[in-house]
């Protein structure tokens, strides 16, 4: 019942908004070029009362709340107008007093064509609004925690307090990324005064500043131990991720490159492996052994741990997940690469179908109720987390797949009324409204099988949001 409640939530939050605001694009863009919009409606038909009158457009509530709707002269929804239809708009001109009416054929082909693109084009411009808003407000980034592993006695980081497993936050005011970014971060103000923000058992401590005076020992490269590879030597001796290996027999490891010439050249030998594992010092025997490539190895993967300039070593620990807002240019342009990925994933995804890299059923058409299967988990992170950006970049997406739909030149759809005045442009006169009006006829009833097919296949078979929650 909760999941059902939440899908009609974000149902109701986000596909209705997003059809009203394109129906407005419709609006926006007649009331441009002068056509007449005898009726906005928000729902659809049956009426439940007129809420207002401006201009010549009567604004209407409908009893059927999914979306709403642009009722211009010479137009029925999607297609032309018979003489009958338009003789009963005419009489309803006349009756409200209209002066100087303009219908849809009256417009010029480039004027109805900017019609009807206004309404997708106004779903991409809502959909790069929503993308800039989420990071103007705050939105998820993904953060590896760079945590101090040691730190070489009577160095500046020694003497500012810092131990093991602090978490560098900041340096000088910016998120410290990785710890490699940090280590460069810091060459590059060698002997300049810095300020770390850090973090100790969960608490965030006072702002430490330091000198980044180089330490000789810094020069020094480690190598830590980033995943241990099963059925290999280094599993079986028990060397485990986060080790830190400063020896092999008695040779002190100075680079990565030292140590898999080491290890190569001791294929089939056991090697003493001195390991740091927190405060503990280890010593394990392992005997290298060819991998399917030939290549003599212990089994682990491995990354240079080279202390910083100021001497304490940090490593890339736990990925975390934090939400941080942007200043404003930084937003547009976070904003506008989001917006131009959406449509690029989905064309990605409908050219991975085609080859077979994934099934079909990755990218089945949804209907309504399967866009609130999708919503419902979503809405409900954002009601947990009680942050926006989970609802309103789903909102993006689904406003980018509104347009996208609507423009393919499909009768009945604003991309196959667009299509038709491209006909008419290459043909040099209109076709006649009631050939039109039934290709969109037949259109229309072909795309509600379809939905009702998808609503069916939604409802027997529905969408695995699992991944979502």
């Amino acid at each position: 019942m909760t999941d059902f409640l939440l899908g009609l939530a974000s149902f109701a939050l986000v596909l209705i908004p997003l059809v009203i605001i394109h129906e407005f694009g419709h609006f926006i863009a007649a009331k441009l070029v002068g056509i007449t919009v005898l009726e906005f409606g928000i729902g659809f038909p049956p009426r439940a009362k007129i809420l207002f009158t401006r201009g010549d457009t009567i604004y209407t509530l409908n009893w059927l709340p999914i979306g709403g709707f642009v009722r211009p002269y010479g137009e029925d929804f999607v297609k032309p107008k018979t003489e009958t239809e338009l003789a009963a708009d005419q009489s309803e001109i006349r009756e409200r007093g209209i002066k100087n009416p303009k219908s849809v054929f009256q417009a010029s082909p480039w004027e109805r064509i900017l019609f009807m693109a206004a309404g997708p084009a106004i779903n991409l411009v809502t959909a790069l609004v929503i993308f800039i808003a989420i990071a103007l407000i705050g939105q998820p980034f993904a953060r590896a925690d760079v945590t101090v592993y040691d730190v070489l006695s009577g160095s500046p980081a020694a003497r500012a307090g810092l131990q093991p497993g602090d978490v560098l936050l900041e340096l000088n005011g910016v998120a410290v990324e990785s710890a490699d970014e940090f280590n460069d971060d810091l060459v590059a103000q060698t002997n300049e005064t810095v300020t770390l923000l850090v973090e100790r058992d969960g608490k965030t401590l006072d702002p430490v500043t330091l000198n980044a005076e180089v330490v000789e020992e810094a020069d020094v490269t480690r190598a830590y131990v980033n995943a241990v590879e099963e059925d290999m030597p280094a599993y079986a001796a028990g060397v485990l991720p986060a080790d830190v290996i400063v020896k092999v027999d008695n040779t002190e490891i100075t680079s990565i490159k030292q140590l898999q010439d080491y290890t190569a050249s001791h294929e089939g030998q056991e090697i003493q492996v001195t390991l740091l594992r927190g405060e503990e010092t280890l010593v394990v025997p392992v005997t290298p052994v060819k991998d399917p490539s030939g290549t003599p190895r212990m089994g682990v993967t491995i990354s240079p741990l080279q202390p910083a300039i100021i001497g304490l070593t940090a490593v890339n620990r736990d990925v975390r997940t934090y939400t941080r807002a942007l200043p404003f240019t930084e937003a547009v342009e976070v904003g506008v690469n989001q917006f131009v990925e959406v449509p690029r994933l989905m064309i990605q995804l409908i050219g991975d179908v085609i080859r077979g890299d994934i099934g079909a059923e990755a990218a089945r058409p949804v209907s309504p109720v399967g866009i609130g299967q999708l919503g419902g988990p979503v809405l409900e992170q954002s009601i947990e987390t009680e942050q926006a950006y989970p609802i309103l970049g789903f909102a993006a997406m689904i406003s980018i797949a509104l347009a996208f739909t609507n423009l393919l030149p499909i009768p009945g759809l604003d991309g196959g009324r667009i299509l038709f005045v491209i006909i008419e442009l290459i043909r040099g006169k209109p076709m006649a409204p009631e050939r039109e009006g039934l290709i969109h006829f037949i259109s229309l009833l072909f795309l509600l099988a379809l939905i009702a097919v998808t609503v069916i296949n939604d409802i027997v078979n529905p969408i695995d949001v699992s991944g979502l929650r």
